[in-house]
């Protein structure tokens, strides 16, 4: 047993031994020079192998500082230690470097200047990029095969350098055609402007490296197999195999509250249309109508349709009809010019009509002061702009969305025949109005299977006064989970969501969330401000009929304690097609 256990002893030993071998590097530099003093080099390694590796990385380095016939004159070395000993040489310097037959167009595309290679160091990096650069632009002009070096070489005492550049570009090439298969219904003309080449482009390798990217971004379209570039002798062909990916949705929410006052269950309903592609030129068709409350009504139709006579510009047209009980009714138009970028993400200018009007004056003829609702004309012009970048747009894990618009303009107080005049004595009937609304979106992964979303969103109104029908309504299972949906006027806002998926599927989850939010109300006879939040939790599963999810939520605002009477249950099914 003692010879046993003195074996394993000995034998760990000599495995603990080896395991501590340090191979070692020392470099003495020939000539006297201190060139060493500038270099920063390791001196103990693991392996021979990284040894060696360090050994041409100080010559690399030398190459790189001007020396370009740094050498080792002699390598000594044992079992585990190694001295190596250095021959800087002198340090190489550019006399001239002339443009020789490179187009002076290219040059100054790429920044060549003869004057950066005149009495300056010759560097090896600063030669690699100077024809990568030329090579590039050769890339993506049509020349993929083009071929770069150096011509009328002289060199004057051994280290000064005079050169002149020489291209040879070779074939030139253009785009020939761009062929697609597959069952899939696209427009070759907006297929082309969205992946940004067309027949009779020149070649671009640029351009072409990032198409699938771009496909991948695509709502509606998937790449089958990599795409084909053929190349011949006079053009290149392109080859996509393409399939579609459902991307049009059908949604349909219930809602199921309780009536503070009655206690009676009342329905809500939202219903969403959402057709992308159906003509097969990336249009969007997107419908909503919404029941939120007794006799209120909400309808809204948007039409987006790109790359308007083949250029990156589209149109984007909005309605938008709201009908609040017999109070008054809204009519909100919006025509913009979107710039469209890769993914769907665009910048857009837009023009804003409202024209909102009273139903109903019943108990408001006699007042002598103005009333919370009016009749209101209103034209604005603004900016907006989306950002996306997601993982997987139905359930994404990781990525984020942005979407900002602002806007300003002229807003008209119409007298009401039917009112009381003299409540507009005093009023500045033409003002401006000044409004702007945002929402950021971030996901993170979390584990192998988890998710937290995290958002903010916002928005303001401005104006000398705001009444009731111009104020943001907020509330519901698209902005502040467990309110009643629109409940909550608002002249500025901003809410906060945490929220935590368990993925199940790639379209199921589980998920815990948190709203907080902050509000102001500040219109005509009215001036509120709270902190309300809502929590709860909820499931999305995917069916054959579509993503179905259920939520139930609670909240509370003024202070009021959680009340669970007051929950809000929220069901609902998306339709993928």
């Amino acid at each position: 047993m003692k010879r046993i256990l003195s074996i394993l002893l000995f034998s760990g030993c000599i495995f603990h031994a080896a395991a501590q071998k340090n191979f070692t590097l020392k470099i003495k530099e020939t000539g006297g020079g201190n060139i060493l003093k500038k270099i920063d080099y390791k001196t103990s390694f693991p392996s021979k192998t990284a040894r060696e590796k360090e050994l041409q990385q100080v010559l690399t380095t030398l190459f790189n500082s001007a020396y370009l016939a740094a050498r080792y004159d002699s390598i000594l070395s044992d079992t585990l230690a190694m001295t190596a000993y250095l021959n800087p040489g002198a340090m190489h310097k550019w006399a001239k470097l002339s443009k020789g037959n490179v187009d002076e167009g290219l040059l100054s595309e790429i920044g060549f200047r003869e004057k950066m290679y005149r009495d300056r160091p010759l560097k090896y990096g600063d030669v690699a990029k100077l024809h990568e650069k030329i090579l590039n632009w050769c890339d993506n002009h049509g020349y993929p095969f083009a071929v770069v070096k150096f011509d009328s070489v002289r060199i004057a005492d051994g280290f000064t350098m005079h050169a002149s550049l020489s291209l040879v570009k070779n074939l030139y090439l253009k785009v020939d055609s761009i062929s697609i298969k597959g069952k899939v219904k696209i427009a070759p003309a907006y297929f082309y402007n969205y992946i940004g080449i067309k027949p009779g482009d020149p070649y671009n390798e640029a351009t072409i490296q990032k198409i699938s990217a771009r496909i991948r971004e695509l709502a509606f379209l998937r790449e089958k197999q990599p795409f084909q570039v053929l190349f011949t002798e006079k053009y290149v062909k392109l080859i996509f195999y393409l399939e579609k990916k459902r991307a049009s949705q059908f949604d349909g929410i219930v809602g199921i509250l309780p009536d503070k006052n009655t206690g009676k269950i009342t329905f809500t309903g939202d219903v969403r249309l959402r057709l992308q592609n159906g003509f097969g030129r990336g249009e969007l068709i997107d419908l909503n109508w919404r029941r939120l409350q007794e006799q209120t009504q909400d309808l809204k139709a948007r039409f987006v349709y790109p790359f308007i006579l083949r250029t990156p510009f589209g149109i984007d047209y909005g309605i938008k009809l709201y009908r609040k009980d017999t109070t008054f009714i809204d009519v909100q138009q919006s025509f913009g010019v979107q710039y469209l970028f890769s993914g769907g993400n665009f910048l857009k200018a837009f023009v804003n009509t409202r024209n909102s009007s009273l139903l109903s004056t019943k108990n408001l003829e006699n007042l002598t002061v103005l009333p919370p609702f009016a009749d209101i004309n209103t034209i604005a012009y603004g900016l907006a702009f989306r950002r996306e970048k997601l993982d997987y747009r139905l359930n994404p894990r990781k990525g984020w969305v942005m979407q900002v618009s602002s806007d300003i303009g002229n807003r008209t107080i119409r007298k009401n025949a039917r009112l009381n005049p003299v409540i507009y004595n005093g009023i500045e009937l033409k003002s401006v109005q000044y409004s702007g609304e945002g929402v950021i979106e971030k996901f993170w992964p979390v584990a192998r299977r988890g998710a937290i979303k995290t958002s903010a969103q916002g928005a303001y109104i401005f104006s000398p006064t705001v009444f009731t029908n111009e104020l943001y309504r907020i509330g519901g299972l698209r902005t502040l989970r467990g309110f009643d949906e629109e409940s909550i006027f608002a002249s500025s806002f901003a809410i906060a969501t945490l929220e935590y998926r368990f993925l199940l599927e790639e379209n199921s989850y589980l998920y815990f969330f948190g709203d907080g939010a902050w509000y102001e109300n500040r219109s005509v006879g009215n001036f509120a401000t709270d902190t309300p939040y809502g929590f709860g939790a909820g499931i999305s599963f995917e069916t054959k009929a579509g993503i179905f999810s259920i939520n139930y939520a609670l909240g509370s605002q003024q202070g009021n304690p959680v009340s669970l009477r007051s929950g809000k249950v929220h069901f609902g099914i998306v339709g993928v097609f």
